[in-house]
């Protein structure tokens, strides 16, 4: 039967303490050891009576009456209250509550991790222990997964045993495991409350993710020396848990939350869910089974038969009652032999067995790192790409405006200028009106000259002719021919520097008009029209770009190919209609989400064609309800990210059933070990759905 295990008598060990009848040792160490015994009325308790050879003490005695009477001080649900002490006996004793349940530590080693809803309500119960604790002056100093029981009304702090008050002097002493010991404990200086906080911290980490938040390397000094310097290894903490375990576990103890903060936080995150103090609403089923094993036995031990009752009442677990005062009697040889043989051989197949598992957690334990960081390089290299598109598309942005710069200076700093300066009746024909004429009037008395000359050689036609001519030369054919070609030539220079004035290819910018000097024509320059502006972005588009990385939305799938929302509504993480967390938000349109972790896009194209596109990942909460299609065994393909109302008697077209969730739990190993029975006798059917790239997966049944 599974439980906690109770070890038989021995001859030191006495029948009673007080009026407890003692059944059976369940451990030592120290200077105290912790029987199992039953009171007149059939309660369990667990009797801690100390350890001494010949007379106790009166340093020990004391020392035990302290701790008596700090326990006593406590009175919470969620510890175990101490119910009859004697300080004064022979050998002392405490008796305290027994609780039949297994520890945080062995749920986690023989079951697994479980979802971060649970690690809260888990949380929840220790911090509200804490503020118990801390409000009567006691320090606990060991809060750690083997002194958390776990029955399913509520997890249970034992073990006061290291426990103290804030007036006692022992407070420089560090005790308690080391993996989830407050650095300062770490280093011998004084425990405070803030100790227990990270102490609570380091547990819920081993809780949520299966290990203690250090390396794992098997030095226990070179532990000791990272612990003292809080060098962390937080690999593998769920998002949802993030924030609230990293600041339990803040190095320096002003940084870390209050008891009450810590309880306030938990059970804001559990607002909006199903409303239940039992921990099957909340504990995976191979978490549930293993804590009912437990409370089967306590139940068994409590009816069992009297101590002396005889062979034929008594249970196989039950110690004889000769065991209790003389210890156990040696069988014969050949008994002996065959007995021990057995009990070897099942020691060493639970020793194999442990083994197993303790390496199958490991090796899932690596795989989910190795996953988590492959994660994290994808996303890191698809940030790197929108990086680089988002600093290239900068880059073409500025040189286009650099352009359309170098452009509009062309247009109006050379043109506009001289014109302005110029005024409009001094356009460029007028300014090279002058000498126009000058250059067709000194052609025209060459000409003439030459003719003259040629017609009669009188004086006067001599005379113009060297008013054309610097340089008269023979009147020979030869020359006449060069002072033609000559002349010729200067008309031809004096026409272009009249096109390069006037330039009548830029008509298309200019107007013509007439001088009232004699018709000569100008340009007015025109400004280009304005860059029209950019569009103002409307709501749903500012909806959108308001939305980053890492938050959370109300709005999801409404099943008919669309959203519920039109525009994404944040809320806060913590909030009870927190359906879906954003895994990236990014305005690259070229962006595509990681399907393989179960990623769903959103986008918008905006007003001003900016793309923005949302990746959004599901949470999954025990409560919900979601829309599923038929087969021929009831429920089939379901449509989890849809979140449909739990009392809709519609559904979409194409699909059947309302479904609700009434688990979220870590996929194990073999998927033959997958199940969704919330306790050990439940016949409900529940279909069971594949979620989070396969790393967890969802419990439903059909709404009724």
């Amino acid at each position: 039967m599974s439980g906690v295990k109770i070890m038989r008598l021995g001859e030191d060990d006495p029948a009673t303490l007080g009026s407890y009848r003692i059944i059976g040792r369940l451990g030592s160490g120290g200077m105290g050891r912790i029987y199992l015994a039953r009171s007149t009325d059939r309660r369990l308790v667990a009797v801690k009576t100390l350890l001494a050879e010949g007379l106790v003490s009166d340093t020990d005695r004391r020392r035990f009456a302290r701790e008596v009477a700090l326990a006593q001080r406590v009175d919470s649900g969620y510890t175990a209250r101490v119910l009859d002490a004697d300080a004064e006996a022979a050998r002392p004793w405490m008796a305290i509550e027994y609780i039949a349940a297994p520890s945080l530590d062995e749920l986690v080693r023989t079951a697994g991790h479980p979802p971060a809803s649970a690690v809260r309500w888990v949380g929840a119960g220790v911090a509200a222990a804490l503020v118990a604790l801390h409000g009567q002056g006691i320090v606990h100093r060991d809060i750690k997964p083997p002194n958390v029981l776990l029955p399913l009304n509520g997890p249970r702090v034992i073990d006061f045993g290291i426990s103290h008050a804030s007036d006692l002097t022992r407070t420089s002493l560090t005790l308690g495991t080391i993996a989830f010991t407050s650095p300062e404990q770490a280093r011998g200086e004084p425990s405070t409350a803030a100790s227990d906080i990270y102490s609570l911290g380091a547990t819920l980490f081993h809780l949520a993710v299966g290990r203690p938040p250090y390396a794992p390397d098997g030095d226990t000094l070179g532990l000791l020396a990272r612990v003292s310097r809080s060098e962390l290894d937080l690999s593998g903490l769920p998002r949802e848990l993030n924030q609230l375990i990293r600041s339990c576990l803040a190095a320096d103890p002003a940084g870390r939350p209050q008891p009450a903060d810590v309880l306030a936080q938990f059970k804001s995150g559990l607002v909006g869910l199903p409303v239940s103090e039992s921990g099957s609403r909340w504990l995976p089923p191979r978490w549930t089974a293993l804590i009912e094993a437990f409370d089967q036995q306590g139940r068994t031990l409590r009816e069992g038969p009297e101590p002396g009752a005889g062979a034929e009442g008594a249970h196989a677990d039950d110690p004889a009652a000769d065991d209790r005062t003389r210890g156990v009697r040696g069988p014969g040889p050949t008994r002996q032999y065959t007995r021990a043989a057995g009990q070897e051989e099942e020691e060493e197949k639970q020793r194999r067995e442990k083994e197993r598992a303790a390496r199958e957690q490991e090796r899932a334990a690596r795989e989910h790192d190795r996953a988590e960081r492959e994660r994290a390089e994808r996303r890191a290299e698809r940030e790197r790409r929108a990086r680089e598109r988002a600093e290239a598309r900068a880059e073409q942005e500025s040189a286009a405006r650099k352009r359309a710069e170098r452009e509009g200076q062309a247009r109006t700093g050379p043109a506009a200028g001289p014109r302005a300066a110029a005024g409009p009746s001094a356009g460029p024909r007028a300014a090279a009106g002058p000498a126009a004429g000058s250059s067709t009037g000194s052609s025209a008395g060459a000409s003439a000259g030459r003719t003259a000359g040629s017609a009669s050689g009188s004086t006067t036609g001599s005379s113009t002719g060297r008013t054309a001519s610097a340089n008269p030369s023979p009147t020979t054919p030869a020359a006449t021919a060069e002072k033609s070609s000559s002349g010729w030539g200067w008309l031809l220079i004096g026409v272009a520097v009249l096109m390069f004035i006037w330039q009548p290819w830029d008509a298309d910018d200019s107007t013509s008009g007439s001088s009232s000097g004699g018709g000569s024509s100008y340009s007015s320059y025109t400004d280009p029209a304005p860059t029209p502006a950019a569009p103002t972005p409307n709501e749903t588009d500012l909806a959108f770009l308001a939305v980053d990385t890492g938050d959370c939305l109300s709005s999801h799938d409404d099943g008919r190919l669309g959203w519920n929302d039109p525009a994404p509504e944040r809320v806060d993480c913590d909030a009870a209609d927190a359906y879906n967390r954003v895994a990236f938000a990014t305005s690259d349109s070229d962006w595509e989400c990681d399907t393989d972790a179960d990623e769903e896009m959103w986008s918008n194209v905006g007003d001003d064609s900016v793309v923005t596109t949302l990746c959004l990942t599901r949470r999954y909460e025990v409560g919900q309800c979601f829309i599923a299609k038929a087969d021929s065994d009831g429920a089939g393909d379901g449509n989890l990210r849809t979140v449909w109302s739990c009392g809709a008697d519609t559904v979409p077209e194409g699909y059947s059933y309302v479904m609700q969730i009434t688990g979220y739990h870590t996929m194990p190993s073999d998927e033959s070990d997958v199940s969704c029975r919330r306790y050990q006798n439940d016949t409900t059917r529940y279909s069971w759905y594949e979620v989070d790239d396969g790393k967890n997966y969802v419990c439903s049944k059909i709404v009724d």
